[in-house]
Parts: structure tokens; sequence; C-alpha cells
């Protein structure tokens, strides 16, 4: 069996978009099924809230020889996006076309308006236009969102953990060529307060097994 995996991961600077892509690099290095790893990651004055776009892409195989030309490209195609985590919501609808019916959704509701929305300039769309837009552009019914952001406050007294408060819901998902077990090894390696860390990651997943269960 060869199958390529596709995990897109989109905000803005400063919410730990790219934090998440090393998380999901490192973990995979542990996964015998996981023979190859490739990504990129696109972010202009990321410091200063622009858009964050990274892609993380895994050849699996059961077998240990695999062709040495497949899975070349560091980006994705339009429409094979396996996971989405939006760490911000209408970064995910700019990001709509990589998407499918068979894209599972992460979305924090979170919004960071544009200087444009802020100036009254162009309108910033409410939650449930984003979520009916990415629903008929994509034609996936899974998606699951929540306030993540509101949840690290509440739970954690910081946002600082919303993206691995994400990364536990996208567990939850299975939608993850990963074990959760190898992800909180990689979080105890490669994070600092990885009691906090590990804490965010169970908050995530509690909530994603919950709403998952209500689509």
């Amino acid at each position: 069996m060869l199958k390529i995996w596709n995990g897109m991961f989109v905000g803005v600077g400063g919410l730990g978009t790219i934090t998440l892509k090393r998380i999901f690099e490192y973990a995979a290095l542990k996964e015998p099924k996981i023979k190859k790893i490739i990504g990129a990651e696109k972010h202009g004055l990321a410091q200063r809230e622009g858009a964050v776009d990274v892609y993380v892409r895994f050849l699996l195989s059961d077998n240990d020889e695999v062709p040495k030309y497949y899975l070349t490209s560091p980006t994705i195609s339009i429409g094979e996006a396996d996971l989405v985590i939006g760490l911000e919501p209408v970064e995910v609808l700019r990001n709509s076309k990589y998407t499918s019916s068979q894209t599972v959704f992460i979305i924090n509701t979170n919004t960071i308006q544009p200087p444009l929305s802020i100036s009254g300039q162009v309108k910033y769309p409410s939650i449930e236009e984003i979520k009916n837009a990415i629903k008929e552009i994509s034609g996936s019914s899974k998606i699951i969102m929540f306030n993540a952001t509101e949840l690290a406050m509440n739970k954690m007294g910081q946002a600082l953990y919303t993206n691995n408060i994400m990364l536990g819901a996208a567990i939850s998902t299975g939608a993850i060529p990963i074990s959760k077990e190898k992800i909180e090894e990689t979080i105890a390696e490669q994070l600092k307060d990885v009691k906090k860390n590990l804490k965010a990651i169970n908050i995530g997943y509690n909530i994603g097994t919950d709403l998952l269960s209500k689509i």
C-alpha cells in the first residue's frame, strides 16, 4: 500500500502554525509506516499577523521499498488536503480550494480581523457564513469548529496553548496517521512546559471527541 497524506495548517503570525508543523514532522519520524516527510511554509509578515500557510505531506507504506521519486513536491494541489487545522477561520476559507469532501476540518472560531476589516472598508464574514462557504466549496461535512483561544484562556490561563488544543481535537478525529502517544512523546521532547502542553492536547482531544459525536 502506498498513500500520500496531506495536512494543511493555516493561520496568521503568532498563533503557532509553524510550531504545529514541527510537531507533526518530528512525530512522523517515530511512525514506521511513514516513509517520507516533505512540506513547505508560506509566511509573509508573519510577525505582524500576516498570513501563514504550511503543508505537511507524508508517504505512507507497509513496505520499506518505495519509489525513489514518489512524493517530491512540498506543496499540495487543489482538492488534496486530508486534514486542515485552521487557527484563524477566514484563513481556512481563503485556502478552501485545496479541500474536498474527504477533508477533515478543525477550525478555531476566534477571529483576527485584517486592517481593511477593522477600518470598515471590507466586511469580515460571520462564523456561520464562513462555515457555510467552506461546506459549499469543499463538500465536506466533517467540520469541527470551536473557540480554542477562549478555551485556552479559560482552562490554561494563556492563549499560547491554542494550537495544541486544536491539535488534540485533530487527533480525536482519527484523521492523522500518527498516534496520540507519538505526538505526546514529541511534545515532551521538543516543547517547554511539557505538562501544560500535554494538558492542552487532552483538553482538545476531549472537546474534539464530543463535537465529532454531534456531526
